[in-house]
């Protein structure tokens, strides 16, 4: 069985804004795992599902669950979650105070919000809940290799071609080639703000490593 695994990088945040904080803790409720080796998230294999979400701490190298992909490049990772994140920031700065936990709504109804399962032709479905009063939604996370990802787009909608901004960036992709192992990379340096008065988290930085 090949085994997908979460794991924090180690990296050095170097940055002019006192208020980008690193995260110690970063907290997802998660349903299932798919793959795609195309870009735009088509076809996507299921690794590994369950019909009731699990709390991984993505930032504590957890095992999410185990499955066995054809070899191949992946260039998409979507994954099924609750739109309820929880993250902690390392340091105290403006807003956020170290050692805290605090409680973010990711796809609301008042920044306009949607979500869309992969390859579904409907319509999408429209988050709920406000920044004032989080309401849990289940949404599916693109993260994609298309370099115009996470520059404007939703991060909850599937990818439409190769210049959509839909999605994140997904550093580097999955690479399965019989027995060779590869990390999941979880890069929150930096990604925690307090500095408009509350203390919020921006998308930490995905991809994959190869293990020696």
């Amino acid at each position: 069985m090949k085994l997908l695994k979460l794991a924090t990088a180690c990296a050095m945040l170097v940055s002019a804004n006192a208020m980008a904080l690193d995260a110690s803790s970063l907290k997802v409720s998660v349903y299932s795992v798919m793959l795609s080796t195309s870009s735009l998230c088509t076809s996507p294999i299921t690794i590994f599902s369950s019909a009731t979400a699990t709390e991984v701490d993505f930032l504590a190298a957890p095992t999410l669950g185990s499955g066995n992909p054809p070899d191949g490049t992946y260039n998409c990772v979507i994954i099924k979650m609750s739109d309820i994140i929880k993250y902690t920031p390392s340091t105290s700065s403006g807003a956020c105070a170290s050692s805290t936990e605090y409680t973010g709504d990711v796809c609301r109804a008042d920044n306009n919000g949607t979500t869309i399962a992969p390859d579904f032709s409907g319509p999408a479905t429209n988050c709920t809940g406000t920044s004032a009063t989080a309401s849990a939604d289940v949404v599916y996370m693109y993260l994609t290799t298309n370099a115009s990802a996470g520059t404007g787009g939703n991060t909850f909608m599937q990818p439409l071609n190769a210049n959509s901004t839909n999605g994140i960036n997904l550093a580097a992709p999955l690479v399965i080639a019989g027995t060779a192992k590869s990390k999941f990379i979880v890069n929150a340096a930096g990604k925690i703000d307090g500095s408009s008065g509350y203390c919020g988290m921006n998308p930490p930085v995905f991809g994959f490593q190869k293990l020696p």
